[in-house]
């Protein structure tokens, strides 16, 4: 049964605010994550919000602690488990977990992953729950509703991939970046090789993101995926504007007429 909070929630325009801890979860996913990034949030589904004991997920919720919940924070987010997007949550569980018990995540109440979850109430001991397979349920503290995650790290640092995967990496990269430096406008003009290229662009993105989910996903493989995608789109930029003044300098009033719109 809906609750009368929920109501009250609706009619004053469904404000969320996230905690500050929650909101830095949720911003340092989507950017080590990028592919993922839209499956990140602080909102949650209207079934959370209907629930007739809204949770953690809820700007209204019952369940704070272990301060009531200030209205309109929210105190849950979920991280996604999906591998083929780069987000391993074995991986991330496994630090996380590790990082609570040692302390470094004081701001945190529980965890529940693979249907089991960890509470600092009870000394991050495992307990059975329910679900949970598809992502990680995290919930703040109440009294940590200010605290930032400064400078502690979010995903296990070092680079999980052996070595003769960082070196596949890196051979991948330069070799791509070699070549695709080497296409000139007149180039892809004169063979018709736009569509190819904008392909083969894509396929470079894809063949590093299958060597990175083979090393784990980890934060440095991510960062650098992260970079190379940008050189790319800018490369793929500066050549598209390369093959416009081409074109137009074939035509009354040159590069310069199509590039100020006329």
């Amino acid at each position: 049964m809906t609750t009368a909070a929920y109501y009250s929630w609706h009619n004053d325009g469904r404000p969320v605010t996230p905690a500050q801890p929650i909101r830095d979860v949720v911003v340092r996913l989507k950017s080590a994550f990028p592919r993922a990034a839209h499956l990140f949030s602080w909102y949650a589904d209207e079934a959370h919000y209907q629930a007739d004991m809204p949770q953690d997920h809820t700007p209204f919720s019952a369940t704070g602690w272990p301060l009531a919940n200030p209205y309109p924070y929210v105190f849950a987010t979920d991280a996604a488990h999906r591998p083929d997007l780069g987000v391993d949550g074995h991986t991330l569980f496994a630090h996380w977990i590790g990082e609570a018990r040692a302390g470094r995540m004081p701001w945190l109440k529980y965890m529940i992953w693979q249907a089991r979850i960890y509470d600092v109430r009870n000394g991050w001991r495992e307990q059975s729950s329910s679900g949970h397979y598809g992502h990680i349920h995290l919930s703040a503290r109440t009294d940590h509703r200010a605290t930032t995650l400064g400078s502690w790290s979010l995903l296990p640092e070092g680079s999980d991939m052996n070595e003769p995967q960082a070196a596949q990496l890196k051979a991948v990269h330069d070799t791509v970046i070699y070549e695709i430096r080497n296409w000139t406008a007149a180039d892809l003009q004169a063979s018709g090789r736009i569509e190819a290229a904008v392909t083969a662009l894509k396929s470079v993105v894809e063949a590093l993101a299958d060597i990175i989910r083979a090393g784990g996903g980890d934060v440095d493989s991510a960062a650098i995926l992260t970079g190379v995608e940008t050189r790319l789109e800018a490369m793929e930029a500066r050549q598209l504007a390369a093959i416009r003044d081409t074109v137009a300098d074939g035509f009354e009033g040159g590069a310069g007429a199509v590039r100020g719109g006329r």
